[in-house]
């Protein structure tokens, strides 16, 4: 089988990995010159981990990031109101692991080379005409394919999305913003704290990802202010400033880039494909990071997606058995994550909810994907 996999990020990794190891010859195409992950930072939780493992790629993500066994939630001042202590699905591993983009980055791409898949940086898809019984793609570099299937993994602003699914809603924003920044990481600094401002403050996070660094994110409500390129560290400082804990060690010392973004959810109806082409993780899920599995979602598509089309030699039938295998799991992360951003900026009468809801769902992504 011969594969066009469009995107280089986590979704477009792993589906070049998975498809290769179920044999298929597989060319992998990425719009930019470089591979740049965007943002410092994220957690793998356990069942995106156990996907890794099938690949034979949790092991260099565990070398190379940061277990955590635990999570402080804590008030805005850092004192500690509950510890989370999430179960391991993987015997001897921790529950989860928390990895620099860039990192988790060079293990995929890695694993991409190793496989014997190609990679091509600086190219993209300019056309493509489904014949039924295969693909042709002109790329951007002026060549041709023949394939007999098209993986569309070009993220939440898609251009196969558009392409393929005229239908597809266009993102929504959530009215929040996430603030990110790497940082080193002081010794003392040795767990995942996250702290709640409520609604006029917000929500920030501090996570270690190695021996010695860590990222610290704010997740506040969006007021439209300005944020100039040029004073973006002075401005997350200051929104820093009113929390306690481990908060002012690290936010003097953020370090690299400061990335910012309005936080924007997709969830697009089944059909997921249109005859040979399919489309896979934030180009059909985009997801908020409350629940911490964006990613995650996407890891394991690719993995379900390698599965499906080694079960039958019908290439469209399997793609739509691929999106209505995952879509109930994907609308629960979205919808619950688009839930608790709407409880961070207007709290419920009942303050249970958001952590009783945080922990059904979680115990419903345990089960296999």
């Amino acid at each position: 089988m011969r594969v066009l996999v469009v995107g280089a990020g986590p979704a477009g990794c792993t589906a070049a990995v998975a498809l290769a190891a179920q044999g298929a010859e597989v060319v992998l195409v990425e719009a930019e010159a470089e591979i740049r992950p965007s943002g410092p930072g994220l957690v793998l939780q356990s069942a995106p981990m156990r996907a890794l493992d099938s690949l034979g790629l949790l092991e260099p993500c565990i070398e190379h990031g940061y277990a955590h066994e635990e999570i402080d939630l804590c008030d805005s001042r850092g004192v500690v109101r509950t510890t989370l202590t999430p179960p391991s699905l993987l015997q001897g591993r921790p529950a989860s692991i928390a990895i620099s983009r860039g990192t988790l980055s060079e293990v995929l791409v890695g694993a991409v080379a190793t496989t014997g898949a190609e990679l091509r940086l600086g190219t993209t898809v300019t056309t493509l005409a489904d014949r039924g019984d295969r693909v042709e793609v002109r790329l951007s570099d002026g060549t041709a394919r023949t394939v007999d299937v098209v993986v569309g993994a070009d993220g939440l602003h898609s251009r196969t999305r558009t392409s393929v699914l005229h239908e597809a809603p266009a993102p929504r924003a959530t009215g929040q913003v996430i603030w990110r920044a790497p940082a080193p990481r002081p010794p003392e600094v040795t767990r995942y704290s996250m702290l709640d401002g409520g609604p006029e403050l917000g929500k920030v996070g501090v996570v270690p990802v190695s021996e010695t660094a860590l990222y610290v994110w704010l997740l506040e409500s969006e007021r439209g202010a300005e944020r100039p390129q040029e004073r973006l560290a002075e401005v997350f400082r200051e929104r820093l400033r009113p929390f306690g804990g481990p908060v002012p060690l690290v936010g003097e010392s953020l370090g690299g880039e400061v990335d910012v973004r309005s936080l924007q959810s997709l969830l697009v109806p089944l059909p997921w494909s249109r005859g040979r082409v399919v489309l896979i993780g934030d180009a059909v899920h985009t997801t908020t990071p409350q629940v911490a599995y964006g990613v995650g979602m996407a890891i394991e598509d690719s993995v379900v997606l390698a599965e499906v089309l080694t079960e039958d030699d019908d290439v469209p039938a399997a793609l739509l058995r691929f999106g209505e295998r995952r879509f109930d799991r994907c609308r629960l992360v979205v919808d619950t994550s688009v839930q608790l951003g709407r409880w961070e900026q207007h709290p419920p009468g009942d303050p249970s909810l958001p952590g009783r809801l945080t922990g059904q769902v979680l115990a419903e992504l345990a089960r296999p994907a």
